[in-house]
């Protein structure tokens, strides 16, 4: 007899959950802010990705494999921008959350501080740049290179050299093609175009690979650019601010974990 399982994506289960909903994330979403950006959308994203995947063979995959595995077809767009859009909204929401430690009778905010193999990745791949300077970079660029939906992060690459990208809409960063760094509906400048011509004679060598593009990026911060991120707390027009409100409070638990360490060494 054989027993077949469906795939019925639901929201990740989060530390301390009911108070986020109570009180939110400090210094940076209210109550309701983190109720709508992460509760209500989250769950949003996961029903319609369920419904896009059943009776198929991806419905029994993770988001992230799922992106992964839809990233190169165009037939299956509609499944890939929820699961990237899934994939990276657990992302931000998890370099947000408050570090905590609980005791008997309360629990305490702790807080916590970038690695010293993070500021140094830093100023490695930033000419010497401190995180002030990369974080305000961060927000210049998150203003006027998203100009409507998308996402910031920060990634690390095959190289272990960081840098900022930019994606739109549901871009993903581990996949170059789909990244989604610019929006070819309007006019691209020289850089992008350059950018674009790299992109097609890497896809275009890919046959001498069996057909497969090696990406090994890896985001390490991820910021949601998305209007219901932070419309409800910041309202229209102070998107930077609230940009700067998430780099200023990171859970850098979180974002020193995702930094590649060979601790063989």
């Amino acid at each position: 007899m054989f027993v077949f399982k469906r795939g019925i994506h639901t929201v990740p289960r989060l530390p301390n959950t009911k108070a986020l909903l109570q009180k939110g994330v400090p210094k940076v979403l209210s109550s309701s802010g983190f109720k709508v950006a992460w509760s209500d959308y989250q769950r949003y994203l996961c029903d319609k990705l369920t419904l896009a995947t059943a009776g198929q063979s991806l419905e029994s995959y993770h988001p992230f494999h799922i992106l992964l595995k839809t990233a190169g077809n165009p037939l299956q767009s509609n499944i890939f921008n929820l699961a990237s859009s899934v994939h990276n909204n657990h992302l931000f929401i998890e370099n947000i959350l408050p570090s905590i430690t609980e005791s008997d009778n309360d629990s305490t905010i702790v807080k916590t501080e970038p690695s010293r193999l993070f500021l140094s990745r830093i100023q490695d791949s930033f000419k010497g740049s401190d995180w002030d300077v990369v974080k305000e970079e961060m927000i210049h660029r998150s203003e006027n290179e998203v100009l409507g939906q998308g996402w910031l992060f920060l990634v690390e690459n095959s190289e272990k050299k960081l840098f900022i990208l930019t994606c739109q809409n549901d871009g993903t960063p581990y996949y170059f093609p789909r990244n989604q760094s610019f929006d070819l509906n309007s006019a691209i400048s020289i850089d992008e175009f350059g950018t674009l011509k790299q992109m097609k004679e890497l896809i275009e060598n890919s046959s001498k690979l069996n057909g497969k593009v090696q990406d090994w990026t890896m985001p390490l911060i991820c910021v949601n650019l998305w209007d219901h991120a932070y419309l409800h707390d910041y309202g229209v027009g102070n998107r930077s601010e609230y940009v700067k409100n998430v780099l200023d409070n990171l859970n850098w638990s979180v974002v020193n974990n995702r930094l590649f360490s060979d601790m063989s060494k």
